[in-house]
């Protein structure tokens, strides 16, 4: 992974040092070469500095009035702010002793004093670039457990359907029901599972080729939102019918959009499953869509709820990745708290709005989502 020559121009450099004459020298030699700067001449104005300017390196007087370099390292170091700045000291030292010190304190390197030019450039360069690699790395470990959990999380809803009408027409074999249509409409209904899980993973894959970063996924071809939640209120009637819920859904409005069905289906499941997963046993889900009112030309999609109410203090959170609210899922299912989250991120690139209210009646919640589309 290549740093570029321009990103290390842009990076500040904050230069600590109680000698005005050093403080000068070091500045001169990197503004020189293009690379901001940032002084300080004591320890506390340094640490202040880096918990607001956030530097991209900090080369670090060991020797200073006040809080001496190795003290102010070790309280930069301790702060989730500034811990992952690295610093380098700038040293008169010789002594093996006070650069081990150094290096426990926690710099990357050090700079002998009186400096020479070129040794000074290749250190700052060489540390710049590499913390550079290093955030770029972690970014990417991020985007890909995001990709795993989403993966994870959205194959888990049909295979779980699956499973359900498996086990549905392996009882009405054992007990020796011969409906032809109904068997006909679960085999069906469970190869519409197995058909959206293979078209969710390609989708994945094919983003992952294209590697277009995050932005709104469109097609070209218009996509039936109402055909998609009838779709998948059927595949959820399964674990509904396992708690007697009462699923219903009727399709009065049939937007079409030019968004992806593995997005709409990531927007949209996710909600009605966990509508069933937390609702009490013989209640009812109720799932509307329908045109919406604060977005221009768009649609609107509820699902109301049998489940505890969410207080107000915590509708937010439920929607940040790996937050569980206080209610436990009835019955089988289970909850790793990322299923929102998905929803929450898959919205806001469409430029959305997603939220939760209680229900008027008081006997639940409702969750929404408003999307926008072209006029």
């Amino acid at each position: 992974m290549k740093t570029s020559l321009n990103a290390i121009d842009q990076a500040k450099v904050l230069i600590v040092d109680d000698e005005p004459h050093n403080l000068q020298l070091v500045s001169e030699i990197l503004r020189l070469e293009g690379m901001p700067v940032i002084l300080a001449i004591q320890g506390d104005e340094a640490i202040e500095i880096a918990r607001e300017q956030q530097p991209a390196l900090i080369l670090l007087d060991i020797m200073m009035p006040g809080l001496d370099g190795l003290t102010v390292c070790k309280i930069l170091k301790s702060d989730k702010a500034t811990k992952s700045i690295p610093i380098i000291f700038l040293t008169a030292a010789t002594e093996v002793t006070d650069l081990v010190s150094a290096f426990v304190a926690g710099g990357v390197d050090y700079i002998k004093k009186p400096f020479i030019r070129e040794e000074l450039l290749a250190r700052v360069q060489t540390h710049i670039s590499l913390n550079q690699a290093r955030q770029q790395l972690k970014a990417l470990y991020q985007q890909k457990t995001d990709l795993l959990a989403t993966l994870a999380h959205d194959v888990k809803n049909p295979t779980g359907a699956i499973e359900g009408l498996a086990t549905l027409m392996m009882e009405d074999i054992k007990e020796g029901n011969q409906d032809s249509h109904e068997f006909y409409s679960m085999l069906e209904l469970t190869q519409q599972s197995a058909r959206g899980m293979t078209d969710f993973v390609n989708d994945i894959l094919d983003e992952e080729t294209r590697n277009q970063g995050e932005v709104p996924e469109f097609t070209k071809a218009q996509i039936n939102v109402a055909e998609i939640v009838a779709h998948l209120v059927k595949l959820n009637a399964v674990q509904s019918n396992e708690k007697a819920i009462r699923l219903t859904y009727e399709p009065t409005f049939k937007p079409m959009v030019h968004i992806s069905r593995r997005i709409l289906t990531g927007m949209f499941d996710n909600i009605i499953s966990n509508a069933v997963k937390y609702s009490r046993n013989n209640s009812e889900v109720i799932v509307h869509l329908m045109p919406s009112e604060s977005q221009p030309n768009g649609f609107r999609f509820e699902v109301h709820d049998s489940a505890s109410l969410i207080s107000p203090e915590n509708r937010k959170a439920l929607f940040k990745k790996f937050t569980k609210g206080t209610a436990v899922p009835i019955g089988k299912s289970s909850s790793h708290g990322i299923g929102l989250a998905i929803v929450k991120r898959l919205v806001d690139l469409h430029n959305g709005d997603v939220g939760v209210r209680e229900r008027e009646d008081g006997e639940g919640n409702v969750f929404y989502l408003e999307i926008p589309l072209e006029s």
